[in-house]
């Protein structure tokens, strides 16, 4: 019996103990709180990383739509982090802004956003191949001008590129039309037509005979590639190993259409198909049936219209295929 009210008592001092405990954690706590309360907003802070530091994709991307016309410094933003979300150049943004190391932003201060390089459509161009020269999407290219499918262009009309685009190597006609010299295009058509001595092997797509060949048509016009006569449903062939980095019927003209990114900055298309066997993104063997042949677009005959690229330039398939 003694040892239970000895027990008794013991738990009451624990109990006793404990409360006390409890009540001063609460105490504690609640002054904590309270200096959070009363304590001041934290300010904007510090970027000490040069402009450099900020690694961004080779593909420049669109301003994102929020940026757009400006962008307001929140609490505990850096310069870098608003680069990144607004889709810019850390670099073009603080040069934008008259900012300089270690890039000190204040709470509320407006930012505004580098403007856009633009390019001037020439005569012959469209998205797809304005995209190559900027090593952009057409896609992208497409969504930043508000350009649906399939993606019509006008000479002369003013495509605006994503931020962070280089356009100094680009050629200067992105600043405004011009038009080259008899000597240009003639050096151009002869650079074209030979292969540099690191490209890729290139097979034939198709077997059949070549009914528009590369360069100048006799409308005036211009073949970029040549094209083949077959009978519908032919086995078009990815002409060398690659990846498909487009498979559709957006672009206008070229109807159901398949472009193979191959090394060494080498490019292949297959256009006017009628069934597509690949999707963006597959990873194809030389050789590999990739479509059916078939008279999409603008043509109204069987044909496969073969492209073959080294970056933006065209060149003549007949001097690659064996």
């Amino acid at each position: 019996m003694a040892w239970i009210l000895c027990l008794t008592c013991v738990e009451g001092v624990l109990r006793s103990m404990r409360m006390r405990v409890l009540i001063g954690v609460f105490a504690v706590v609640s002054t904590v709180l309270v200096g959070c309360a009363s304590a001041p907003r934290e300010p904007a802070r510090v970027d000490y990383r040069s402009v450099e530091a900020s690694g961004r994709s080779s593909v420049p991307r669109p301003v994102n739509r929020a940026c757009r016309n400006g962008y307001t410094v929140r609490s505990g933003d850096t310069l870098s982090e608003v680069a990144e979300r607004c889709g810019v150049s850390m670099r073009e943004l603080a040069s934008t802004n008259g900012l300089n190391a270690p890039y000190t932003l204040r709470v509320g201060q407006s930012l505004s956003m580098p403007r856009p390089p633009v390019h001037v459509v020439q005569r012959g161009e469209n998205l797809y191949r304005i995209g190559l020269r900027y090593n952009i999407p057409f896609q992208t290219l497409a969504s930043h001008n508000g350009i649906r499918a399939p993606y019509a262009i006008e000479v002369g009309q003013q495509i605006q590129l994503p931020a962070g685009t280089q356009v100094a190597s680009a050629a200067g006609r992105s600043s405004g039309p011009t038009r080259p010299s008899a000597t240009s295009r003639r050096d151009a058509r002869v650079e074209s037509r030979e292969p540099a001595a690191n490209a890729p092997r290139f097979d034939w797509p198709v077997r059949g005979r070549v009914i528009s060949g590369f360069g100048r048509t006799d409308s005036g016009g211009r073949n970029d590639g040549i094209n083949i006569e077959v009978s519908a449903g032919t086995q078009v062939r990815a002409s060398a190993a690659g990846q498909v980095v487009y498979a559709g019927s957006e672009l206008a003209g070229y109807g159901q259409l398949v472009l193979l990114r191959h090394s060494n900055g080498y490019v292949t298309a297959y256009a006017h198909n009628r069934r597509l066997l690949v999707r963006e993104g597959d990873q194809v063997e030389r050789g590999q049936v990739i479509a059916e042949a078939g008279s999409s677009g603008t043509v109204d005959s069987p044909q496969v219209h073969f492209e073959i690229r080294r970056g933006v330039n065209p060149e003549d398939p007949m001097r690659h295929l064996r």
